[in-house]
This record gives C-alpha cells, sequence and structure tokens, in this order.
C-alpha cells in the first residue's frame, strides 16, 4: 500500500470518528469508498472532501417516536438552562453601578445598552423556566403522541424566539466594548471585531436554524406514520 492510500485511509477514518452522530452513517460510507478508487491521489482528493462533514453538525436521528421523550428531556433541559443568558444577567448590575462613573456619554451609552440586554435576557430565561415548568410533567413523556406533539411546538417557537437571547447577547457584547473602550466608530480595531464576531455568529445561527427544521420534518413524518 503506497503511503497516499495510507495517508487517505487515515483521513477517512479520522472523519469516522469525529464525525457528529447524525452524520456518522454518511462518513462510514464515504470511508468505505476509498478503497475503491484505484488512483492513489483520486483517493486522497476523496478523502480530503470527506473532512466537510466534520464542519456539519448532525444529531442522531430519531428513529421512533419511542426515542422523542429523551430527545424532548434534553431540549427542555437546554432551554433551561441558558448559560450565555445567566452570563449577561450576573454582570448586568456591574455595568448599573459603573454608569455612575462613566466619564463620556458613550461609556455610558454601553453601560445602558448592556444593562437593558441584561435584563430583556433575564426576562426571557424567567419567563422560559416557568413556561417550561408544568407542561414537561412525567405524564406527557409517557404519551408519545402527546409527547411529539409538544416536542414539535417547543422547536417551532425556539425558531421563532431565538433572535432574543441572540439579540441580549450581542448587544452586551457591543455595550461593554462601549463601555471599557468608548466610542466605538473611533476604535477601528474593536468595530472590525463586532463585524467578524457577527459574519462568525451567522453561520451557526443558520445552522442552528437548519437542525431544528430537520427535527420538525422527522417529527412531522413520525406523527404521520402514527395517523
Amino acid at each position: 500500500m503506497t503511503p497516499m492510500r495510507k495517508l487517505a485511509l487515515k483521513i477517512s477514518h479520522l472523519v469516522v470518528r469525529y464525525a457528529s452522530p447524525g452524520s456518522k452513517e454518511w462518513a462510514e460510507g464515504l470511508a468505505r469508498e476509498v478503497a475503491f478508487i484505484e488512483n492513489d491521489w483520486s483517493a486522497l482528493a476523496w478523502a480530503f472532501g470527506s473532512t466537510k462533514l466534520l464542519l456539519d453538525y448532525r444529531e442522531a436521528p430519531i428513529g421512533s417516536l419511542a426515542d422523542v421523550p429523551s430527545a424532548a428531556q434534553k431540549f427542555v433541559e437546554s432551554m433551561r438552562r441558558g448559560a450565555a443568558e445567566w452570563i449577561v444577567i450576573l454582570l448586568g448590575p456591574f455595568y448599573v453601578l459603573k454608569f455612575f462613573h462613566s466619564t463620556s456619554w458613550p461609556e455610558r451609552a454601553g453601560c445602558v445598552l448592556v444593562a437593558l440586554s441584561s435584563i430583556s435576557a433575564g426576562i426571557f430565561l424567567l419567563m422560559e423556566r416557568r413556561r417550561l415548568k408544568d407542561p414537561p410533567s412525567d405524564n406527557i413523556y409517557h404519551d408519545l403522541i402527546a409527547c411529539a406533539q409538544f416536542y414539535r411546538a417547543e422547536l417551532e417557537r425556539r425558531r421563532s424566539t431565538v433572535w432574543i437571547p441572540t439579540s441580549a447577547v450581542f448587544g452586551w457584547i457591543v455595550g461593554t466594548m462601549l463601555s471599557d473602550r468608548g466610542d466605538l466608530y473611533f476604535h477601528a480595531v474593536f468595530s472590525a471585531g463586532i463585524v467578524l464576531l457577527a459574519m462568525a455568529a451567522s453561520p451557526v445561527f443558520v445552522v442552528a436554524q437548519r437542525i431544528n427544521r430537520r427535527k420538525i420534518g422527522r417529527l412531522d413524518a413520525l406523527l404521520a406514520e402514527r395517523s
């Protein structure tokens, strides 16, 4: 076996190993193809091409309605934790105090923006925790149809409300930059940092929405089969 072929197989095995659960089967299929490609350079190019799977995170697909309760429980817990929102909330009061010690209007504006972001994130998180406290009772997880419908409704709600925590976190970042560094427009480095942050966050937002649509589509298919 040539070094090129060994490298191609090594890359394929690494892709299979580190691929997300929902992409594992696809990665295994691409890895098997490497053995049937006659040209070593073509096999290496194929292996490098398969690495794109590492950039597309997919959760393991729901195989049947029996898998829905555990998936719904995990989703509800992740919604109730809201780690990023808690960071914004806890640091908000510090910037309220800092407002009274600010020496320029941009710094005061930054403190106000952080405080408003903290308040909006806190209200959203508390409302979500209160709302999710009652519906996910033990009974709903025992009824597969009701659980699937509940899970689907929560996925739809997340698609329509995800902009609230995202805006709060982004507003907090901009506010901290203004309050710590002064007028953002006169600090090209920090302005560029915000632009790069927005560019980096956009693909994450798009991928998250795409994953939600896949889950909703799968739940629709399972509910249609049962009906």
